[in-house]
């Protein structure tokens, strides 16, 4: 297989092994990974990752100090271990890039709830920290994975949205005015979310920045109607929407960040 092509395959490995692959595209991308060694094998580290970070005896304690003090505490070490970091390829889990591991742990959060409390006494087993290295490549792979994937379902929403601007409902409370209470809400729902998008600055969804800076455009305008808002007013971010050619160039993007 070229290697441009096999890209694509590279991305959906990523996504099936975070467990977010679901139906025909899951099946898909087990049939390439049983066929593929190079998938195999990257299928396999991606998930020693994740169930190492799963290990981790942090995730489930309980804090001894207040959340401010708890904060500043790790605020003062991530700023220490980015002074000392080291160009060595490879690092303990712990010491990972702060990007790479938040991605990762609001991943295993979404996906790896933990277990319930079990009701029967059993010995408390001591497990020693687990101090195995995990190659740089792979945790830049599975933050490339999280942020194209992020990305995807913001634009997939934001496109949602855009549909129901085009078609909007009378208001009940003006005449000759649209109800756009929910419509303007939701868009500054998902302008919130755009903020906390990681990795968007960088070169994983580079290709997609022209469209996110025209789908914040169109929000904001969305978000500042009233609720009951005038019709030309509407009509005007309609017409630039159809202008930009948006919802193609968001049907587009979505497909490519997929893969």
């Amino acid at each position: 297989m070229r290697p441009w092509r096999h890209r694509g395959w590279r991305r959906r490995t990523g996504l099936l092994a975070l467990g977010v692959l679901e139906g025909r595209a899951a099946d898909e991308a087990r049939a390439h990974v049983d066929g593929c060694a190079r998938c195999a094998e990257e299928r396999a580290a991606l998930r020693q990752a994740l169930e190492l970070a799963a290990l981790d005896p942090v995730r489930t304690a309980e804090p001894p100090l207040g959340m401010p003090a708890l904060l500043a505490r790790v605020n003062a070490r991530l700023d220490a271990a980015a002074a000392a970091r080291s160009p060595l390829a490879w690092r303990p889990a712990w010491l990972l890039p702060a990007g790479a591991l938040a991605a990762s742990l609001a991943v295993l959060l979404l996906l790896r709830p933990p277990h319930p409390p079990s009701t029967t006494r059993s010995t408390p087993a001591v497990v020693a920290p687990a101090q195995v290295a995990v190659p740089e490549d792979v945790l830049g792979r599975m933050e490339r994975t999280v942020t194209r994937a992020q990305t995807a379902r913001y634009l997939d929403e934001a496109q949602d949205l855009l549909l129901t601007v085009a078609a909007p409902r009378p208001c009940a409370r003006q005449s000759r005015r649209v109800d756009m209470e929910q419509e303007a809400e939701r868009s500054r729902e998902l302008l919130a979310r755009r903020a906390l998008l990681v990795g968007t600055s960088g070169q994983d969804v580079a290709s997609a920045r022209p469209v996110l800076r025209d789908v914040e455009y169109v929000l904001r305008e969305v978000a500042s109607l009233p609720s009951c808002a005038r019709e030309r007013d509407l009509q005007a971010i309609q017409r630039e929407v159809s202008r930009r050619n948006l919802l193609m160039k968001i049907d587009l993007m979505t497909r490519e960040l997929k893969g």
